[in-house]
């Protein structure tokens, strides 16, 4: 004999029946949309943090390729100015060092050689080709027959001598033939007796200086 149980009479249906359930009984619970939510945040945040990490990749790409062509052109440009600098050096090594020569040098010189401190004067000779001679003249600074007042006025036409010869590069020219020469002016002889330094010119460098 079969039993009946209690709950065969709850809501009319026995126990040996299937329910059925309206489709709107499996409609998610607010557990599942929590849950649906944090594991849905999840996965956006995923997406936003791979689109974060591979802007992120080429931001860092970007930023060697930059950090790199300028230590390239860096590089190029010093590599230049040394360039610039060395040929600079090498062409104006020279005209430097004669910048520095004044006529204060040049008065020096005469006096270390001779013990006084002579006159100079440029002098043309038109003897087969036209050329030009610095003189050292036989007239000392102090002496009655010197034609400058003061020292002053001696030392300009010094610097306007020196100035001349750097103009035609005839300085090193000049001075080393006044440390070489075994002569010394004189005075007091008919003629006077003065030592020429000659100038290494063209005839058109002649006209210009003494025309």
């Amino acid at each position: 004999r079969k039993l009946k149980l209690p709950c065969d009479d709850f809501h009319g249906v026995h126990t040996n029946e299937r329910h059925s359930f309206p489709s709107t009984a499996l409609s998610s619970s607010p557990l599942d949309d929590f849950l649906g939510n944090i594991f849905g945040k999840d996965t956006k945040d995923g997406n936003e943090m791979k689109l974060i990490d591979e802007k992120s990749n080429n931001e860092s790409s970007d930023e060697e390729m930059s950090l790199s062509s300028f230590q390239q052109e860096l590089v190029k440009r010093q590599e230049e100015t040394n360039t610039s600098t060395e040929t600079s050096t090498l062409t104006n090594e020279d005209d430097e060092q004669e910048a520095e020569f004044g006529g204060y040098d040049l008065r020096d010189m005469m006096y270390y050689k001779y013990g006084e401190c002579f006159d100079v004067e440029f002098q043309r000779v038109d003897v087969g080709v036209p050329s030009v001679y610095l003189n050292i003249m036989p007239f000392r600074l102090g002496g009655r027959t010197f034609r400058h007042e003061t020292e002053h006025d001696y030392l300009c036409h010094l610097q306007a001598v020196v100035e001349i010869l750097i103009k035609y590069n005839q300085l090193d020219y000049v001075l080393v033939q006044l440390t070489e020469t075994k002569k010394k002016p004189r005075a007091g002889t008919s003629p006077l007796i003065a030592v020429p330094l000659r100038l290494d010119l063209t005839p058109e460098q002649v006209d210009k200086i003494l025309g």
